[in-house]
């Protein structure tokens, strides 16, 4: 399942620059696609910046997100309004809320501050891409990630399991029969602990 990150707010906020450094802390532990908003508009030599233009854009990014099988993609781009957020249905807002005016003065204009935000990031620091990243890897735990840990950590238990249950039974056969059915079962148990973990938000 794909997490998507709208990284959102006045052109220099420091958009481009987080997700950069965003998109390499999570490189670590997961799959990541990244779309930077010039990026895209000169792929697709779109340089409209008028409302039918941002428009248009902000759907070829939710399009481009939809597309990717990234545990993370992270789209950074200035995306103004509430509506052209909804059209983008984020997973995950960052409000890059770093300055007060942005270098262009239509866009400054366009621009209404949302309501609706995961994290609000109001100063450029290493605090706040060490903190958020950290959290988006618990987050993105994939199933995959989750079933092989649930397998590892069931192994090593059943193995354990086997062990004591031949010292105090003496009958290896009764054991590996023990083990067996203590690896199935508590491998699914385990598999969806996990995966109920990685949708409680603890902040």
């Amino acid at each position: 399942m794909t997490t998507r990150i709208l990284i959102m707010g006045l052109p220099g906020s420091g958009k481009t620059t987080f997700a950069q450094e965003l998109v390499k802390r999570l490189m670590l532990a997961h799959t990541v696609q990244w779309y930077n908003a010039d990026t895209v508009r000169a792929l697709y030599n779109d340089w409209d910046f008028s409302d039918a233009g941002r428009k248009r854009q902000v759907e070829r990014m939710r399009d481009l997100s939809d597309s990717s099988e990234a545990e993370f993609v992270i789209c950074d781009f200035v995306c103004p309004t509430d509506e052209l957020r909804a059209i983008y249905a984020a997973d995950i807002t960052i409000w890059m809320d770093t300055i007060r005016s942005g270098r262009f003065e239509d866009t400054n204009r366009t621009f209404v501050p949302p309501t609706k935000y995961t994290y609000r990031v109001t100063d450029w620091t290493e605090h706040w891409i060490e903190a958020i990243s950290k959290q988006l890897v618990k987050v993105g735990d994939s199933h995959k990630r989750s079933l092989l840990k649930a397998l590892s950590w069931r192994t090593l238990g059943t193995v354990d399991t086997f062990v004591l249950s031949w010292i105090i039974t003496g009958n290896i056969n009764f054991a590996a029969a023990i083990g067996g059915f203590e690896l199935l079962t508590k491998s699914i148990l385990y598999y969806v602990h996990e995966r109920v973990w990685t949708r409680i938000k603890i902040r």
